[in-house]
């Protein structure tokens, strides 16, 4: 460090609140053969947790989906994703 310069602090982690979810009971998600999976619905999200590991969630019922599920089931709760009707998607902004 030169002289006159001060150290930086890192600021603390931020932790997600998703990490501390649980992930979804054995049996919530059905398989699917249609575009109706996790990754179409409005209450899919993800995040990456303190390890840069990305969790994949559903917001509704506040939970982790396993891994590769998203892609091939869903639940009972699954809604078409409203971008075309709104005109915008919030996982960019």
């Amino acid at each position: 460090m030169r002289k006159g310069q001060t150290a930086k602090a890192l600021p603390p982690l931020k932790i997600n609140e998703e990490e501390e979810w649980d992930y979804l009971e054995y049996g919530t998600l059905k398989e699917s053969r249609t575009a109706c999976v996790c990754i179409t619905c409005q209450h899919f999200s993800y995040c990456c947790d303190k390890h840069c590991r990305t969790l994949l969630t559903c917001g509704l019922q506040q939970r982790l989906i396993p891994h590769g599920e998203h892609l091939s089931s869903r639940c009972a709760f699954w809604q078409r994703r409203s971008e075309k009707e709104i005109g915008w998607c919030p996982e960019w902004a």
